[in-house]
């Protein structure tokens, strides 16, 4: 017998109970959903045992299911030797403590968690929530991920925003491609933040610390709520660009198939490659990629071509590398840099 069977309840009634869609205590049910905190918290009020019974069937779960070993965590203070501690505090993330108990409890503090075991059950597989673009040619912490992503959360708890629109985010593309041109992330970041918070989106940047080779991530928050988060790796306008198409792709694409986990997975990699193709056709769409092929490693023509398809020469410039058109140290004088001022 089922626990649904147990307490009588139908999974509508049960989704109803929990406060979350018929679809997603499906998930839960089916063991796809991951249960943090504030869903453990749910699942006690309204089947009974403990939030500390949950958040612990859900760790002993995705750990039978192979979780990432170097996402385990043995003991507080493993977990203190393992996030990048010096970049949270340089950031301004926690504060900075002398001693071992108060890094602890600063950590803790950050995590919104008063306990390993509730860390663990929140954030062991947070990351697999997550479906992020990052780098493979740097090693990925995923413990610094996860600082990372909370990060994001901090810095986005409080933002309102609309009701989950597709129709709304695909209409705003064209406002997207126009902000391209803005030289200042000061100017563009902004209006963004506007944009998207209309479709009912959140939206973080956030600087990656030691470890973290995360470009962007996109994954449901709270209630089911979109966030995307980038965090301008390479700092330069193109690769910042295409992390942020790359997400709303995930977004327009894939918002149903949520969360995706990056484990190398066919299916994944099918939805990587999906939002890579949606960036690179929002930034060149098809009709124009001939003509983009034609232009070889020439200032003008990339600038007039940019010009004529609506986005900053610097996004062409990266295209026509990734495609392998020009060489990848031709023409980086066009690409607008960037740079950190803490």
């Amino acid at each position: 017998m089922s626990i649904l069977e147990e307490k009588e309840l139908t999974v509508e009634q049960f989704a109803c109970a929990i406060g979350r869609s018929t679809a997603v205590a499906q998930k839960i049910l089916d063991g796809v959903q991951v249960v943090d905190s504030e869903l453990a918290q749910r699942l006690s009020r309204t089947l009974g045992a403990s939030d500390t019974f949950w958040l612990a069937r859900e760790y002993d779960y995705r750990a039978s299911l192979g979780s990432p070993k170097n996402t385990k965590v043995a003991s507080l203070a493993e977990l203190l030797g393992r996030l990048p501690l010096s970049d949270m505090q340089k950031f301004g993330w926690i504060d900075r403590a002398q001693s071992k108990d108060e890094k602890i409890a600063a950590c803790l503090t950050f995590f919104g968690v008063s306990s390993l075991a509730q860390w663990q059950g929140r954030y062991e597989c947070a990351f697999q929530q997550a479906s992020y673009r990052r780098s493979t040619a740097y090693a990925s912490c995923e413990i610094a991920t996860t600082a990372w992503l909370r990060q994001g959360e901090i810095e986005t708890e409080y933002d309102k925003v609309g009701d989950w629109s597709p129709k709304n985010l695909r209409s705003k593309i064209s406002h997207f491609r126009r902000l391209t041109w803005y030289k200042s992330p000061a100017l563009f970041l902004p209006k963004l933040k506007e944009f998207l918070a209309e479709c009912g989106v959140k939206f973080a940047v956030v600087r990656a610390p030691k470890g973290c080779s995360a470009s962007g991530a996109v994954r449901l928050i709270s209630h089911g709520t979109p966030h995307i988060q980038l965090s301008f790796r390479f700092l330069s306008d193109d690769q910042f660009w295409f992390s942020f198409f790359h997400e709303i792709g995930h977004l327009l694409l894939h918002y149903d198939r949520m969360p995706i986990f990056e484990n190398g997975g066919t299916v994944e990699e099918i939805c990587e490659r999906e939002a890579n193709e949606f960036a690179a056709n929002v930034i060149v769409p098809v009709q124009y990629r001939e003509e983009m092929a034609s232009l070889g490693a020439a200032r003008l023509p990339i600038i007039n071509f940019a010009k004529k398809i609506g986005v900053a020469p610097g996004l062409v410039v990266g295209q026509l590398q990734h495609e392998g058109l020009i060489d990848f140290k031709q023409m980086q004088h066009l690409k607008r840099r960037y740079r950190w001022v803490n």
